[in-house]
């Protein structure tokens, strides 16, 4: 399904001038080099939260593409990196040729958020539930125990998976209150989830139904999230199914037929 646009909506989230170009200011991008290199996109002005890695063969022109990002042109997903974007650094290369491999090296090795899953070849990982007294214990491991095997993007899809389930647990809880680090780019491989007592086996059965492609328990769920009363968060929901669902398709099994 594909979800509709509100252009209305979108527009709230920018000002009439581009927010790149409000926070790095109009010397920033005059000062790039028109030559081939690679590009990062942070989260912060100091730091190590990373959320896109690019290269082009003008790094100039590139860049001063992102201050023309509109609702009308642009897919949400460029919308909200661009919104998210609080630094950008860039790397010079001597050739076209070595920024693509740069950038190539660069996926593998940090795996950015906002770079599509697939674009990069990484190994398989294993998911572990461990059932508690109300809570569940989720462990990502590249060791073969638990589910698995799972593609590589699976990290990013159990942060939606688990981010929507929560948020269904315990829908009077403000985002601050959710689990420490469920909200982090690079999802924590081992995350403790609180979970009524009488509804653990069902969220386990749920989870276990995700990746196994049996996903008719967790649609109900999902579809009162895209009706969430609060407008930006409903976004936020939203742009977490949608992933749930491009995750559920690329495993080739049942899908989720969320609406």
């Amino acid at each position: 399904m594909t979800l509709p646009r509100s252009a209305g909506r979108q527009m709230k989230l920018f000002h009439l001038e581009s927010p790149l170009l409000q926070r790095l200011g109009g010397e920033f991008f005059q000062g790039l080099p028109s030559s081939p290199g690679v590009y990062f996109f942070f989260a912060s002005k100091a730091g190590n939260d990373l959320l896109y890695i690019g290269q082009s063969g003008d790094l100039k022109a590139r860049l001063t593409s992102y201050r023309h990002v509109t609702p009308e042109k642009n897919a949400r997903r460029t919308l909200r990196l661009v919104q998210r974007t609080q630094r950008i650094e860039w790397r010079a290369c001597a050739t076209p040729a070595e920024a693509v491999e740069l950038e190539r090296v660069l996926l593998l090795e940090y795996r950015p958020p906002f770079n599509r899953a697939g674009v990069w070849q990484g190994e398989p990982w294993w998911l572990r539930v461990e059932p508690g007294e109300e809570r569940l214990q989720l462990a990502l491991s590249r060791q073969p125990e638990g589910i698995g095997p799972l593609p590589s993007g699976f990290r990013h899809a159990l942060g939606s998976l688990v981010r929507c389930l929560y948020r269904s647990l315990h829908p009077e809880h403000s985002l601050a209150e959710f689990p420490l680090g469920v909200f982090q780019h690079r999802f924590p491989l081992q995350i403790v989830l609180p979970v009524p007592q009488t509804r653990v086996a069902e969220v386990t059965e749920m989870i276990h139904g995700y990746v196994s492609g049996e996903v008719a328990r967790l649609e109900p769920w999902l579809t009162a999230l895209l009706a969430w009363p609060q407008e930006l968060e409903r976004m936020t929901w939203e742009e977490e199914v949608e992933a749930l669902k491009r995750f559920a398709k690329k495993l080739g099994k049942e899908p989720l037929g969320v609406s």
